[in-house]
């Protein structure tokens, strides 16, 4: 799954990328507003919640996908490179 979802990172644009969080933002707030509005039994909250959990997973491992891409362009930052620094007094 995680190859599958590195090989998506690298295809999908970052529109399509944003048009997907937003789609699911929607869906789970659509779930949770009805969860709320509307008298569901205990076990549908808890399967609604769970959902809900499943879709951010989702978006993490999306996320988490496209930051090693992102990563591997950016370049390794060099060390600071100290020195030492002999200070002398000057003979009166």
């Amino acid at each position: 799954m995680e190859r599958s979802l590195e090989e998506i990172a690298g295809v999908v644009s970052r529109d399509s990328m944003t048009h997907f969080m937003n789609a699911g933002l929607e869906m789970l707030q659509a779930a949770n507003a009805a969860v709320e509005k509307m008298n569901f039994p205990e076990e549908t909250k808890i399967r609604v919640h769970k959902a809900e959990k499943e879709v951010l997973l989702g978006w993490k491992a999306a996320i988490d996908a496209v930051l090693q891409q992102v990563e591997k362009e950016i370049p390794p930052k060099k060390a600071a490179e100290l020195k030492k620094i002999e200070i002398r007094r000057k003979a009166k």
